[in-house]
């Protein structure tokens, strides 16, 4: 890390990242990096999010919007199959509203990192889907 006046660097290998539900017996997982706000407040939030490789999350929902954009990996973002759109590689955009079911998974070798901001803040709930 550097400190200068006016400016904070971190680079790649001083980045915390931070689980967000549970880890597989290898140490897998989603995980995230805080740049900006919180996880326990409701006010604008900014982090990176990590999806170790081949890890899926379960049908879930957010009680607010958020906007996402995919800096590395293969990653597919979708509502009732993974068929409705092509995988998403660096630079693939989009916006989820809130209170919508969902799901997302990290597709390949690699972990799949995402920037995700959340104008009113971040939570999940998982829910039963059919």
């Amino acid at each position: 890390m550097s400190n200068e006046a006016g400016t904070i660097i971190i680079y790649p290998e001083d980045v915390k990242w931070q689980a967000v539900g549970p880890l597989d017996e290898n140490g897998k997982g989603i995980f995230v990096s805080l740049i900006y706000g919180d996880l326990e407040t409701k006010g604008p939030t900014n982090f990176f999010m990590k999806y170790s490789a081949g890890v899926k999350a379960p049908p879930h929902t957010h009680s607010g919007d958020y906007y996402a954009v995919v800096v590395s990996g293969r990653f597919r973002h979708y509502l009732e199959s993974e068929d409705e759109c092509k995988i998403l590689t660096p630079g693939a955009m989009w916006f989820q509203r809130g209170d919508v079911v969902h799901q997302d998974a990290c597709i390949g070798d690699e972990d799949c990192i995402l920037n995700v901001f959340w104008p009113r803040g971040f939570d999940v709930h998982f829910v039963e889907h059919k």
